[in-house]
């Protein structure tokens, strides 16, 4: 994890120079109240000195980290939008955008940053005005969050027996939420109201914001949470190069037809994944789901801002029954002499029935490798920017890519897979970010 002590300055630079000339609330994380006080007077009149707060509204504001919406006035209780929000995560997770465009909307530049690093994976929010200006809710909140300290941060999970005592509205929370509300509960970043209950469809305020602000950025000011344990994850090898997996790619999930067959799942599928052979897709409001739905580790290369490769550690989400193969696919590829860059990675959702509500799909670097309208040409890009056929990034996953293979091997098909690169494909569409359990990518 990083020490907090280098994220201050590290926080502060970001948000003197990002902050000029942007819309909206927020700019980076901050400090609480044991954390010096920035060089910015700060003086909100509607802020009064006891409220809860205070301290953490001064302490933001007073290093440029939120913005009053006036020189005087705060307004702490006002809700909060998606794209001051986003930005808030964009800011605290050091995630610098890497364009500035903001000619679709002014958050724009933030939502791509903070989507790319899979800090939105779960959620149904496009990087469109109407969905950015909407006020964000405390579950969505609580997403973003255990997404950021999962695959920024790299924390590991917590558990927290009979979370229902201490939320009275934690069995009515949709499956969906649930476990992101457990984890930003149990790291003591967010907590229930007076009456004892959650409230997940409240919007947030701008006084809450600023406290989540504080307790994201720094564990030291987070809330003491009784009996929350970490969960430490197995640990990836050290070694430089260590060996091939010992699962027999024959004996994978997508490999075995008495589970899949013909890329439809068979009764005994069916039950391996949702414990139901009459199922077919988790919805996320299952109270059963985190008995199928598993948090692996897996590592992957990517490219620092001097162009050399490194190591990184992501949380994944996936369906029990395909976590040794997954697991198994990404030391693959993690061993390959290509050493493929991935720098965004995503798994289980439950915003449609297909594959990723299995928890049985893979997204792999999104905005490189586009979900594509195939009938036009050039492509037209449904969802993402480029792909290889477009595009010379690193991050574009090619026909012949170590990924593409490593996949294969275990049975899983790829979206990216067209008759024009010697796959049989789609019939007018190609999701080149998209690896799924099903043979034909699908």
């Amino acid at each position: 994890m990083k020490k907090r002590t280098i994220r201050r300055i590290l926080c502060a630079a970001l948000a003197a120079c990002l902050l000029a000339g942007c819309t909206g609330a927020f700019a980076d994380s901050g400090a609480s109240s044991s954390a010096p006080i920035g060089p910015y007077a700060v003086n909100f009149t509607d802020v009064p000195d006891g409220a809860w707060y205070a301290e953490d509204v001064k302490l933001c504001a007073s290093w440029g980290i939120i913005n009053g919406k006036s020189a005087t006035s705060y307004c702490p209780d006002d809700p909060l939008l998606r794209g001051e929000f986003i930005k808030l995560l964009c800011m605290v997770g050091e995630l610098a955008p890497y364009s500035m465009d903001t000619s679709r909307h002014w958050a724009m530049p933030y939502w791509q940053v903070v989507n790319d690093n899979g800090v939105l994976w779960g959620l149904d929010i496009p990087g469109t005005p109407a969905a950015l200006n909407q006020p964000v809710t405390r579950y969505e909140m609580s997403v973003m969050i255990s997404n950021l300290t999962s695959n920024v941060y790299n924390e590991n999970p917590v558990s927290l027996d009979s979370p229902e005592l201490r939320m009275s509205d934690y069995n009515s929370i949709a499956g969906k939420y649930r476990d992101s509300v457990l984890q930003a509960y149990g790291k003591g970043i967010l907590n229930g109201y007076d009456d004892g209950a959650f409230h997940g469809d409240r919007t947030l305020t701008r006084a809450e914001a600023a406290a989540v602000v504080v307790r994201t950025g720094w564990v030291a000011e987070r809330l003491e949470v009784a009996d929350a344990d970490e969960v430490v994850l197995p640990e990836t090898p050290e070694e430089e190069n260590p060996g091939a997996s010992t699962l027999d790619p024959a004996d994978s999930f997508a490999n075995n037809t008495a589970m899949i067959s013909g890329n439809q799942l068979t009764d005994a599928g069916r039950a391996a994944l949702f414990g139901d052979s009459g199922k077919t897709y988790f919805t996320g409001s299952e109270a059963n789901l985190s008995d199928y739905i598993v948090t692996i580790q897996v590592r992957t290369w990517d490219i620092n801002s001097s162009g050399a490769k490194y190591t990184r550690t992501w949380n994944l989400q996936v369906n029990k029954a395909v976590a040794a193969e997954v697991q198994a696919i990404f030391e693959e590829i993690y061993n390959d002499p290509e050493q493929f860059p991935i720098h965004a990675l995503g798994g289980a959702r439950y915003t449609d029935a297909l594959r990723h509500s299995w928890g049985c799909a893979i997204d792999i670097n999104p905005v490189e490798n586009f979900y594509c309208n195939t009938t036009t040409s050039p492509y037209t890009a449904i969802t993402g920017t480029t792909c290889f056929k477009y595009d010379d990034s690193p991050y574009c996953i090619t026909p012949d890519s170590s990924v593409v293979r490593a996949f294969a091997k275990y049975g899983w098909g790829w979206g990216g897979g067209t008759a024009e690169n010697g796959y049989s494909g789609w019939s007018t569409t190609a999701d080149y970010m998209h690896f799924s359990v099903r043979h034909d990518g699908g």
